[in-house]
């Protein structure tokens, strides 16, 4: 491997959907599967991509994705090209709207919406189309079919829970990770998916103008106060 593996390049590799791995040289390369629904033709074609750059295999991430590892640093555009080939997208870290984390709630006996199509939306609409805006630090969006909350929206910066048919409750400024963890608090109840998605609009940019360099989203609450982020986030 001819290029000097910086940690710089890993970060702006990693910020593309290519994460280094234990072993020097190698990457996974992180293929996003909205709402976990992962086509037969898509299967395929990972499957083809792993024993052609990989070592055979694939990996489920906890937040219904797929990591092809073991994939060498000049291999990984082939790789994305192969995946984008099909349809799939391949997706980075950083500090930025990461992927939607859904639960299967289309076809769950309990789901009271289409949980696979709103994450479809919300992946083109605010995962593309804020991929290129820079965050003062990464913003997750959960999403639930119903109050069970399986995929546990309340420990996401802005988490939607199925609350009555089409009507969802929203939570604001949860996290789980090595630093803080805590449950998100109760925004608003029962407002419907469109309504969902411009307060989701909304804290993005209410975070963006008023987050610190590194701050996280949850932190940025603390700071200013729930109830001040509240009026903002619910205003006309």
């Amino acid at each position: 491997m001819s290029v000097e593996m910086t940690n710089e390049l890993k970060m702006k590799l990693r910020g593309q959907g290519f994460l280094s791995l234990k072993e020097e040289g190698f990457f996974s390369v992180r293929a996003l599967m909205p709402a976990g629904v992962v086509g037969a033709n898509i299967s395929k074609k990972l499957a083809e991509i792993s024993e052609k750059y990989g070592r055979g295999y694939y990996l489920l991430t906890q937040r219904l994705n797929i990591e092809i590892p073991f994939i060498k640093y000049e291999d990984l555009e082939k790789v994305k090209a192969e995946i984008e080939s099909v349809g799939a997208m391949v997706g980075g870290a950083g500090k930025r709207v990461r992927a939607v984390h859904a639960c299967k709630g289309t076809v769950c006996r309990f789901g009271l919406y289409d949980v696979e199509s709103l994450t479809k939306h919300f992946m083109e609409k605010i995962y593309k189309g804020y991929y290129d805006v820079t965050l003062p630090n990464k913003f997750r969006i959960g999403v639930s079919g119903c109050p069970n909350s399986c995929s546990k929206p309340q420990l996401t910066d802005v988490g939607l829970v199925g609350k009555k048919l089409g009507k969802v409750d929203i939570f604001i400024g949860g996290i789980h990770g090595r630093i803080m963890q805590l449950h998100g608090n109760l925004l608003v109840e029962e407002v419907t998916l469109e309504q969902a998605e411009s307060c989701i609009h909304k804290a993005i940019d209410y975070y963006r103008e008023n987050g610190e360099v590194g701050e996280r989203f949850p932190k940025m609450i603390q700071r200013i106060g729930f109830d001040k982020v509240k009026e903002a986030l619910l205003s006309n």
